[in-house]
């Protein structure tokens, strides 16, 4: 279980810079150059660099990755609900799973800095709350989004193969109704996967 904690830490924080560094190649393309030629010479840049940095820095992140300053774990799990909510086009969905991963690994670092059990549950409430604002934003941003784009409308319609037209308020309802189960999937499974985590650490 160790062994497979640890590689998932390594895989996770390993490929922060990388798929960072080439996000932010492919913004300065978008910006100032724009040339189809050049597309992979930014993006090959950023990940190079990325990979560069890993090589240098990695191995010690992941032997204190339960001592990491806390902003920075916060800082890496911003930056994977940004890559994930960017991958699927602003569907919020997929977000909520992130708190699958910020269960576990708080879950293994309570157990591996030996914190009392007195003090556990401020931790799992601090945690959750965390995660939770998080997918709070990300619902609001996609929410935005949904209302004042007018096609989302339509593509509900055709996604769910509805025979009836999707109307504004029927919109604002589907945009908080979902926004709120999904801000409680993702504190529940936050939560849900750090006590596990604890039980089962060994």
């Amino acid at each position: 279980m160790k062994r497979f904690e640890k590689r998932i830490s390594g895989l996770l924080i390993g490929s922060i810079f990388p798929l960072s560094l080439g996000l932010l190649s492919l913004t300065i393309w978008f910006l100032l150059d724009k040339s189809e030629s050049r597309l992979f010479i930014y993006l090959i840049s950023g990940l190079l660099i990325g990979g560069l940095i890993d090589i240098k820095f990695l191995k010690s992140w992941i032997n204190q990755r339960f001592n990491l300053p806390i902003w920075i774990i916060a800082s890496i799990y911003i930056m994977y609900n940004i890559f994930v909510y960017g991958f699927f086009m602003g569907l919020p969905v997929f977000n909520a799973f992130l708190g699958l991963l910020a269960g576990y690994y708080f879950g293994n670092r309570i157990c591996f800095n030996k914190i009392k059990p007195e003090r556990q549950p401020k931790l799992l409430n601090q945690v959750s709350l965390f995660t939770g604002v998080i997918m709070t934003l990300v619902c609001i941003s996609s929410g935005f989004l949904a209302i004042y784009d007018n096609g989302a409308a339509g593509m509900i319609q055709d996604v769910l193969g509805l025979n009836f037209e999707v109307t504004r308020s029927m919109l604002w309802g589907i945009v908080l109704i979902g926004g709120f189960i999904l801000i409680f999937v993702n504190v529940f499974l936050t939560r849900y996967t750090m006590i596990k985590t604890i039980k089962n650490y060994a």
